[in-house]
């Protein structure tokens, strides 16, 4: 555990989890170079994002032997909007943009088809905490409501030490 720097590795839609197909998360990663590596995609949302949605996290940890261990983290927090735009601190303005959604401001989001270009995929680590434990970790990202599953992504990441390479 310490001071860390994220490498993520993978971005995909949550096909094995049942969502009612409201808010449809499709980013994945492109390589642009041999060292840079941006998120593409488009996320579009039927209902507003607003806080009357919840987030959760749920991070498994790859073990030794290659296999997940489910639940090792869990986050989850209500206000979907508010507490996104809290996490992402001063980089709410530019990631938004970045995400196509240049005429979003605050909260809620509204209805519509956002489309990512030039997203770097390391630029939303502002709020998060400043040391975790190191490892490769398999996130599910997701909006509910009312114990209902709204969008849903996955992304495989890998929790480094700041000096170690890819």
């Amino acid at each position: 555990m310490g001071e860390y720097r994220v490498n993520m590795l993978a971005m995909v839609r949550c096909e094995s989890i049942k969502t009612n197909g409201l808010i449809q998360i499709n980013y994945y990663l492109s390589k642009t170079s041999s060292n840079t590596t941006e998120i593409k995609g488009n996320v579009t949302y039927y209902i507003p994002l607003d806080d009357t949605f919840n987030i959760e996290l749920n991070l498994a940890v790859k073990d030794s032997i290659g296999g997940w261990k489910e639940n090792a983290h869990i986050f989850k927090t209500p206000k979907a909007c508010s507490s996104l735009k809290h996490i992402l601190g001063n980089s709410w303005s530019t990631l938004t943009e970045r995400l196509g959604m240049s005429n979003v401001r605050g909260c809620p989001i509204p209805v519509g088809c956002y489309v990512a270009k030039n997203m770097p995929h390391d630029h939303w680590l502002y709020n998060l905490p400043r040391q975790f434990f190191y490892g490769t970790y398999k996130l599910r990202f997701q909006y509910t409501k009312n114990k209902e599953i709204y969008g849903c992504s996955t992304s495989i990441i890998e929790v480094k030490r700041l000096w170690e390479n890819d």
